[in-house]
């Protein structure tokens, strides 16, 4: 996602919700293309194919052959965007809300659990969120940092964040 941020002109690690932004504009007609570099494994680990990416051994998220899978350079950040930045968006969009639902469905089936907390930017991602709600959310809970620094799902202290609390995954959409 942050290699389709750099790619579409946008600060990375920082715009990545504008991308989220662009998707609706957009149809994934470029699911095929990212499916070459991109999957989700039967255990539930990601693949890259880095010989389309730089930002392990440079100073760019994405190479040649990145450009010429997605037909063109990285947009310039003050080139105005076309319906072909929309189309990308909206194909990167699908794929992860695709990936990241059949990895939270792996990892319930391993771990069966009535309550899971999901972190990190990806989960700020509201289109994801949208989709994981429909069947899962349950609630919220607050957790709380005690006055010994401890955070803790009862008792007093300050809110320090919500809590989503989830149903289990279905097995099917």
């Amino acid at each position: 996602y942050t290699a389709f941020t750099y790619y579409l002109g946008f600060r990375v690690n920082s715009a990545e919700y504008k991308v989220m932004g662009l998707a609706p504009y957009g149809k994934p007609t470029y699911l095929d293309q990212i499916r070459q570099i991109a999957a989700l494994r039967e255990d539930g680990s990601f693949w890259l194919d880095l010989k389309y990416f730089n930002f392990h051994s440079g100073l760019t998220m994405t190479n040649g052959a990145f450009d010429r899978l997605f037909g063109g350079p990285p947009r310039p950040g003050e080139e105005k965007l076309s319906q072909r930045h929309f189309d990308l968006a909206a194909s990167v969009q699908e794929l992860l809300e695709t990936m990241v639902l059949a990895s939270v469905r792996r990892m319930l089936e391993r771990a069966p659990a009535r309550r899971l907390g999901l972190s990190g930017g990806v989960f700020a991602n509201v289109r994801l969120n949208r989709r994981l709600a429909a069947e899962t959310y349950v609630g919220t809970r607050p957790l709380r940092r005690l006055a010994s620094g401890a955070l803790s799902l009862g008792g007093g202290g300050r809110v320090a964040d919500w809590l989503v609390e989830m149903l289990r995954l279905p097995g099917d959409d």
